[in-house]
């Protein structure tokens, strides 16, 4: 009986209301959206433009990346050869507004989701769109990407295709 009361008084102990975990010390929990809105820019820009330099600055050496209709990718040559050999000037990559959600991840980095829609690199409009999540890690001093998930792809009608990425 004594053990059981101990146990209960431990479990009691440890319930209390936890104190919030940040990324970093240096990073304020409501600086993150805004600094991880920044990478995407630069990690989009990069992306558009076959800026491969960048990419291998923004990407982790161990970076996995999923997509659910070309599979997995297991490091960044890897995912460098295949944006050279699928993206660049073919497809440009548009962030859908307003879809953003960013949360920080203790110790880690943070985690942002949204949605995007791509078109043909000579092409106004989007003809597919999708979501995706990625896992930035930091490490006190860089920002990198260590998992990327690219999902639910699908075909954009001729009618939404403009108003996806406003109005146009």
């Amino acid at each position: 009986m004594t053990r059981l009361i101990r146990a209960l008084a431990l479990a009691i102990a440890f319930c209390g209301e936890a104190p919030a975990q940040t990324v970093h010390p240096s990073i304020p929990d409501a600086a993150l959206p805004a600094l991880i809105a920044g990478l995407d820019q630069k990690h989009f820009d990069a992306f558009n433009s076959c800026d491969t330099q960048t990419l291998e600055e923004l990407y982790a050496p161990d970076v996995e990346f999923f997509h659910d209709l070309n599979g997995r990718i297991l490091n960044r040559e890897q995912f460098i050869q295949a944006v050279r050999k699928n993206i660049c000037g073919k497809v440009q990559r548009r962030v859908i507004p307003g879809t953003m959600e960013v949360y920080p991840m203790a110790k880690i980095g943070a985690l942002q989701m949204g949605q995007h829609c791509f078109a043909l690199a000579d092409k106004p409009d989007c003809i597919q769109q999708g979501r995706y999540t990625i896992l930035w890690r930091f490490d006190g001093t860089t920002w990198q990407i260590g998992k990327v998930f690219s999902y639910d792809h699908r075909p954009i009608k001729e009618q939404e295709a403009g108003a996806l990425i406003g109005g146009r």
